[in-house]
C-alpha cells in the first residue's frame, strides 16, 4: 500500500468535521509552499560592475579555435 493510500484510508476513518479540517489544513499547507516556490522578479542592475567584457570580444576567433591547434 502506498503511502497516499495510507494517508487517504486514514482519513476515511474521521469524523466529517476532523475531515474538513484535515482539508483546510492541507490547502493552507500547499497555499504555503507554492508561494515559497513563486518565481521572484529579477531587479534590473544589480550586477552592474561586477563583470567587464573585454575591448576585443566581438572579434573574430582564429581558425585554431575552430579546428583545434594542429590546423
Amino acid at each position: 500500500m502506498s503511502t497516499v493510500s495510507e494517508i487517504a484510508f486514514a482519513a476515511r476513518e474521521l469524523t466529517l468535521e476532523e475531515q474538513r479540517a484535515l482539508l483546510s489544513r492541507l490547502t493552507s499547507n500547499l497555499k504555503a509552499e507554492e508561494s515559497k516556490s513563486a518565481v521572484k522578479e529579477r531587479v534590473f542592475g544589480l550586477g552592474k560592475g561586477k563583470w567587464q567584457a573585454s575591448d576585443d570580444f566581438d572579434a573574430p576567433l582564429p581558425d585554431e579555435f575552430w579546428l583545434g591547434r594542429d590546423a
